[in-house]
């Protein structure tokens, strides 16, 4: 059964009981776990092989992505190519690595336009490079000579929201910044949603911060963003940039042990080795990751992660008043693996990201 069938279900269950009501009683945003209803999740397809040397070997998998003719794109960071994944069909590969137009050097990120483009950023050639679903340039997002955004999410039909790590002019003088906007076809953002000032915050907090920000952004241009994934908070923004909406959820904090606080002070002291404005004493967040913003469904509700569990995959379903209303469980894949979630209109799925394992692609359905 699909999202859009079991949410017009609930929806008519809560208009009968308000019907037979003298009233509509006032939503509970406190329920309890337990009460509210459970999605039970599977794996209906994959993609990827184990063993062998075949064109369904992944390198490594960066990013995923719907694409609208219903296929998969998957983002190839080793082999630096886009691999397309139809629903029905055999995969392939377009673009290639170089340094030709509209070939890959530094990809950072990809996402589909409404209208079928394919963007991805790229650090080396310092843009957004465009695409047709054959994999044809088509040319730069907008004119650029500077860093592009990355992690980028397409809205509406032809805009992004993207996360930009660059000089900003504040007070007409250039500050370091971490901005998180929205841009339409331009270099120049429109609406701006999170800026952080390296000036303003200090270099150790800064990057606490930029480590611990979470984001998303709909196609019909909201923009969710926890600021701390260490707890579980996040802020909803119209396309407007003005606050729509907060979910908060009172869970325990997960914190980290000693061990891992001393390896992450070792890989950070050897990353800023050669950061002569490194003076030592670098503290990382006591909490680890407790939740992760994994999208928005055909039905409009938000999907979140958490991580608080020491079995399987658990999901928090809420709608755009900021209730909960569902939850979604997926049985363990394999023990200690890492998958990166993806839900949009179009359905979800997962990837193997996992260094130690192979990289597979998997489509994700309800029972």
């Amino acid at each position: 059964m699909n999202l859009s069938i079991l949410s017009k279900l609930y929806l008519l269950v809560t208009i009968i009981l308000a019907i037979a009501c003298e009233s509509i009683p006032e939503v509970d945003t406190n329920l309890n776990q337990d009460s509210i209803p459970e999605y039970q999740l599977f794996i209906s397809d994959s993609f990827g092989v184990e063993i062998g040397d075949s064109l369904h070997m992944i390198g490594s998998i960066q990013n995923i992505c719907h694409h609208p003719n219903g296929s998969v794109l998957l983002l190839d960071r080793t082999v630096l190519c886009l691999r397309v994944v139809p629903r029905n069909g055999n995969a392939y590969r377009i673009l290639r690595n170089g340094e030709g137009p509209g070939e890959l050097l530094g990809p950072q990120g990809l996402c589909v336009l409404g209208d079928g483009r394919i963007l991805i950023p790229d650090m080396y050639k310092r843009q957004i490079m465009t695409y047709d679903e054959q994999g044809a340039y088509l040319g730069a997002y907008y004119p650029s000579d500077g860093k592009p955004p990355t992690q980028i999410f397409p809205v509406d039909s032809s805009s992004i929201v993207g996360i930009m790590f660059d000089n900003k002019m504040v007070d007409e003088e250039p500050q370091l910044c971490y901005s998180l906007d929205r841009y339409n076809s331009s270099i120049e953002p429109s609406v701006n949603y999170y800026l952080l000032n390296f000036e303003v915050t200090g270099w150790d907090e800064s990057v606490r911060a930029i480590d611990a920000l979470d984001f998303y952004a709909s196609r019909e241009g909201h923009v969710y963003i926890a600021k701390d994934f260490t707890e579980y908070k996040i802020d909803v923004y119209k396309p407007d940039g003005m606050l729509w909406y907060q979910i908060e959820n009172i869970v325990e904090r997960l914190q980290k042990t000693d061990e891992q606080i001393q390896n992450e002070i070792q890989e950070y002291e050897e990353f800023a080795v050669n950061d002569a404005s490194y003076s030592g004493g670098y503290q990382p967040p006591l909490y680890t990751q407790l939740i992760s913003i994994i999208g928005v469904d055909s039905d409009g509700f938000l999907w979140i992660q958490r991580y608080d569990f020491e079995t399987g995959y658990h999901f928090d379903l809420w709608d755009s008043s900021g209730t909960q209303v569902h939850t979604a469980y997926l049985p363990n894949i394999a023990t200690n693996i890492e998958i990166q979630f993806l839900i949009d209109e179009y359905g979800m799925i997962g990837a193997v990201v996992d260094s130690d394992d192979y990289p597979r692609l998997y489509y994700i359905d309800i029972e």
